[in-house]
């Protein structure tokens, strides 16, 4: 009797340790979300590993072959260097990301950026922790890349612009000297003569427009010139869709931002710049203003006007008093100063001599960022299509 009674109790305690685990295996298989659910995984555990170590901001850790962002998680085959579990605030979008024939070599990380490359360093992955999680692919020959998705994200097709849904989630996916684009089988696969590949997110809390997949449109025509993302603890991302272009942030303060910007190339460029309410600050009753050379800079109503203008002009959405999302045109180059001046209303005009919007101050120590120092590695090079 007393051997039927520990008999019954032992696997009793079995069952009961056991419906966890069958009852998460059980969750994945039915609603599919079993990739989903790394990504969301991932994302808790970084954060987690990044509080403890008092990380804030956008930047990546490492841990056993994971590499947590503030907004994007995915971890990375070191033998075949294929990117897998790829997700954007614990939602997976890639199950994983490949360039067919990759060689793997090294990874590295600095800062906001992993950069993974081949051996003969013909192939570049490059994935950023940013708002709108930059994913580029710089090829110098001949290439297959594939993305595997997740269950439940939909790609559909227009022209060689990809579009990726998944509930709340957009993005977009272009490439350069394209010799075809196809979407079969939960995969997007991509050939190329040679060039870049570029995903792109709209970013978080920002409204859908339709400016997003137009400014996708001017990377296959070289116009998409960088992208800056300024988050908590001044942290930064900055992107080069243009080889030719160089970015530097100069100096930041809680209500001022000056770049130098040059390019080799005269022609006009597209700048995007999404800013949030913690490195600059902004409160109600003021206005944020953009200036270049120290003059006021055009500023239009909406986004389609931006796309046609002929001068030098800037377009911002504001979608909550936390973002700010603002995207300029510079019609022309040598090297132009511009300045992100947070103003009280009614805003006064400065000469052509004075620093808009307020006394110079000294910049923020060690904030200077000399984006020529990361070479070729954040430079994207477009071809002249189109």
């Amino acid at each position: 009797m007393k051997i039927s009674i520990k008999i019954t109790a032992f696997l009793l305690a079995v069952v009961i340790l056991a419906v966890p685990v069958f009852g998460e295996m059980g969750r994945g298989i039915m609603d599919g979300d079993m990739m989903r659910g790394k990504a969301k995984d991932m994302m808790t555990r970084g954060s987690e590993m990044r509080t403890s170590q008092g990380m804030m901001g956008m930047g990546f850790m490492h841990s056993q072959g994971g590499n947590y962002g503030n907004y994007v998680t995915f971890s990375v085959d070191n033998t075949t260097g294929v990117v897998m579990n790829y997700g954007i605030l614990g939602v997976t979008v890639f199950d994983s990301i490949k360039v067919a024939g990759f060689n793997f070599k090294d990874l590295k990380t600095m800062g906001a950026l992993t950069r993974i490359s081949d051996k003969d360093d013909s192939v570049v992955i490059q994935l950023h922790d940013n708002p709108a999680a930059v994913i580029n692919i710089r090829t110098k020959a001949a290439a297959t890349i594939i993305f595997d998705l997740a269950d439940g994200v939909r790609a559909s097709k227009d022209g060689n612009v990809v579009k990726i849904e998944d509930g709340n989630l957009t993005a977009f996916i272009v490439s350069t000297n394209t010799t075809s684009v196809n979407i079969v089988g939960g995969e997007v696969r991509i050939e190329s003569s040679r060039g870049n590949a570029v995903f792109r997110a709209v970013p978080v809390n920002m409204p859908m427009d339709g400016m997003h997949q137009k400014f996708m449109g001017e990377m296959m025509k070289n116009r998409a010139g960088a992208e800056v993302s300024i988050g908590k603890s001044d942290k930064y991302s900055v992107v080069n869709y243009s080889e030719n272009m160089n970015l530097m942030i100069r100096s930041m303060d809680r209500d001022r931002m000056r770049m130098t910007i040059n390019s080799t190339d005269p022609t006009g460029k597209f700048i995007m710049m999404n800013l949030d309410n913690s490195s600059m600050m902004w409160q109600q009753g003021q206005k944020i203003r953009l200036y270049i050379d120290n003059m006021p800079m055009r500023q239009v109503m909406t986004a389609d006007e931006l796309y046609g203008a002929k001068e030098s002009s800037f377009w911002l959405t504001m979608s909550n008093s936390k973002r700010m999302q603002a995207m300029m045109y510079i019609a022309n180059f040598s090297e132009r100063v511009v300045d992100v001046v947070v103003e009280d209303e009614p805003a006064t005009t400065p000469t052509s001599a004075e620093t808009p919007g307020k006394t110079p101050a000294p910049s923020t120590p060690g904030f200077e960022i000399a984006i020529g120092l990361l070479g070729a590695g954040l430079a994207l090079k477009f071809g002249r299509r189109n």
